[in-house]
């Protein structure tokens, strides 16, 4: 999909700074600023590299400094807002931002100053750290102009602030020798310093200077949610370049060294491979909708590499997540499953499956010599789902003999009982949690006081059980897990249905959360075998409809709850209260859309399949334009629960696109 912002878009900078873009690399590295070029967090960077895929990344490029001269006279065409005031407003010269997944240099701007039109593409290169930019300057005969660059610099952590007092006599740029090639149009240097080796590639000339820093940015989105809102960055160097008429100057900064020092032929060679990497996504997919192809895209964000592991995983969510099981189990659906990525999704269970111990999943997998943290009660049931998924899909029906046995484990760890409070009760129900556990996806703890504990036993985490339940069976053959799954199911609609709300209870639990109107209930009629009839799957959909459906997402309360929290803003303690009470979560809407999907084909009356699938592809509709708002092709973690309007959290989450793109792939098959 082709997206289009002009200068309607960024009337102020504040404006220009609420929507950005994002590439990522498969490592874990990305690349990210605002429509308007600017950073507007401390985690928006031009190139955050991975130094250990996926979690151990690097801020080594905040920015490029552009300045145009015409006939004497300067123009900043870079925008950052500054702690002093003293902004820098380059957004006045632009005239245009567009975001093309489609196309293999993307994003690009658009400036004009003085006549001179400046237009710059970047791209990142898949599996690589690398980031490439391009200007193409087109000034009219007669014109005295030249493009000036000054790379920002950062050489930190991606976890820690900037130290603006370190010693920056420390860093040194040098030239890189290269090899006997005589037809280069180039350079190569390297900057070191904290730890870290930068390589930039240029057709442009490079003039070293002494380190400086550049001054305090403000971060208005960071200020926003309560996060540290200043942060600065060095320069070591400027790339300057005369232009005649027009000119194209290239610019490759990398954690990698090229022999090659022709900076056009790399940046064409990018372009081959980012081109033929979207093309191998779009086939293997097989989906013919704009809005299909897009969120597959969009997807290949989150499928990243894992070193510690020499597997893949996905990533949760830009720019604040890393790699954890839960999200993880959620989002390889969409992510490998129904998008043809079968290898991928392969090395993800194998993965996991590494790590399973008393019968669960790594919701946090260690890094260095961190230790696995285990503290999620669905991740493994999800786990069970998801394979079954994955060999039906694929075929692979020989995956069964080396992952059975890991699937038998974690059965029979939730039956006779495991760490957490994670146990079956006598009626054959899944409880779990005591104390200040927080087990299920509703996970914020604020110090001492759980705003939702969810102790009990959680409505989506007995649908999850039921249907591993039914997948051993099939695998098996075994009776007693057929047995098991009857008495699940009988003892699930007996004590589920809330009667008077027409619905399903959130959690059995003997407190007030227990008839709380929430959408965990959804996850009930999505899963690949489920309970409840088709009369009941409906009320269900009702519900969820009128109480929590939102075009972005669903709600997580019903909005007429004493508990219910509209907004999500303000200090980490504020927005965590908030987080789970109200707040919209895009994902859930995967789930909403695949049981109308369901519904739909199980109806016996086609009026109502009519209005069904119209219902449905209104709201695909109306997801092209939420594309356009935050990150741009992407689809945020959450929004306010009120009225969502802005996107909040992570600017681009795996679970909300690859649920989504789910819902998507079921829509074009059931047609």
């Amino acid at each position: 999909m082709r997206f289009e912002f002009d200068k309607k878009n960024w009337p102020t900078i504040a404006e220009g700074e609420k929507d950005c873009y994002l590439l990522a690399n498969g490592l874990g590295g990305y690349s990210s600023l605002s429509v308007i070029g600017s950073a507007a967090r401390g985690d928006q960077a031009l190139l955050m590299s991975a130094k250990r895929a996926p979690n151990v990344r690097m801020h080594l490029v905040t920015n490029l400094f552009e300045k145009l001269a015409v006939d004497g006279r300067e123009h900043i065409l870079t925008s950052q807002r500054m702690r002093s005031g003293a902004d820098h407003e380059g957004f006045h010269y632009l005239e245009r931002f567009v975001y093309d997944d489609f196309d293999a240099e993307a994003p690009s701007w658009t400036f004009q100053a003085d006549d001179v039109t400046v237009t710059k593409h970047l791209l990142m290169v898949h599996d690589e750290n690398t980031v490439a930019v391009k200007y193409e300057i087109d000034a009219p005969a007669g014109r005295n102009a030249a493009l000036e660059l000054m790379p920002l610099l950062r050489f930190t952590s991606k976890k820690e602030d900037f130290d603006a007092a370190q010693d920056f006599d420390a860093y040194r740029i040098e030239p890189c020798s290269v090899g006997e090639k005589t037809d280069q149009t180039g350079s190569s240097y390297y900057v070191t310093g904290n730890d870290n080796t930068l390589y930039l590639t240029t057709n442009a000339e490079l003039h070293t200077q002494k380190p400086s820093l550049f001054g305090t940015m403000y971060f208005s989105q960071d200020e926003r949610d309560g996060r540290v809102a200043y942060g600065d960055a060095f320069s070591i160097c400027a790339l300057r370049e005369q232009i005649h008429n027009k000119n194209d100057i290239y610019v490759i900064f990398s954690t990698k060294r090229y022999e090659d020092s022709d900076a056009k032929r790399l940046y064409e060679q990018f372009e081959r491979q980012n081109r033929a990497h979207r093309e191998q996504l779009l086939a293997q997919a097989d989906l013919s909708s704009e809005l299909g192809r897009q969120l597959v895209l969009s997807a290949d964000a989150y499928v990243v590499r894992r070193e510690s592991t020499n597997g893949m995983s996905v990533i949760a969510g830009y720019p604040f997540f890393e790699d954890w099981g839960r999200d993880t189990m959620i989002s390889l659906a969409g992510a490998a499953i129904v998008t043809g990525r079968f290898a991928e999704c392969k090395s993800i269970l194998r993965t996991f499956a590494k790590y399973v111990k008393n019968g669960l999943l790594p919701n946090l997998f260690p890094e260095g010599g961190e230790t696995p943290r285990y503290n999620s009660v669905d991740a493994p049931l999800l786990f069970v789902n998801a394979v079954y998924e994955y060999m039906t899909y694929s075929g692979d029906a020989a995956f069964k003999e080396e992952i059975l046995p890991v699937l038998e484990q974690i059965v029979d760890a939730y039956r006779n009982g495991t760490d957490f409070h994670i146990k079956m009760d006598s009626d054959s129900l899944i409880m779990a949690g005591g104390d200040l556990e927080q087990l299920t996806w509703m996970d914020v703890r604020v110090g001492d006081f759980l705003p939702t504990p969810r102790h009990g036993k959680p409505v989506e985490i007995n649908a999850y059980w039921y249907s591993a339940l039914r997948i051993l069976y099939e695998l098996t053959q075994d009776t007693a897990y057929q047995g098991l799954a009857a008495q699940v199911k009988a003892s699930f609609q007996e004590k589920f249905w809330n009667e008077k709300e027409q619905c399903l209870k959130d959690v059995l639990s003997g407190k007030k959360d227990e008839d709380q109107i929430r959408c965990n209930q959804i996850w009930a009629l999505t899963m690949p075998f489920t309970m409840l009839p088709a009369e009941k799957e409906m009320l269900v959909i009702k519900k969820v409809r009128e109480e929590l459906y939102t075009t972005v997402g669903l709600r997580t309360l019903a909005k007429d709850d004493p508990d219910f929290h509209s907004v999500y803003i303000g200090p980490m303690e504020e927005r965590d209260r908030a987080y789970h009470q109200g707040t919209v979560w895009a994902f859930p809407l995967g789930a909403y859309y695949r049981a109308c999907i369901r519904y739909a084909g199980k109806c016996a009356d086609p009026s109502e399949k009519e209005r069904t699938m119209a219902e449905l592809a209104q709201g695909f509709e109306a997801l092209e334009d939420w594309l356009r708002e935050g990150c741009v092709a992407q689809i945020a973690e959450i929004y306010d629960g009120d009225t969502p309007t802005v996107s909040r959290g992570c600017f681009a989450q795996a679970w909300s696109v690859t649920e989504l793109l789910r819902a998507v792939y079921d829509y074009e098959k059931a047609k």
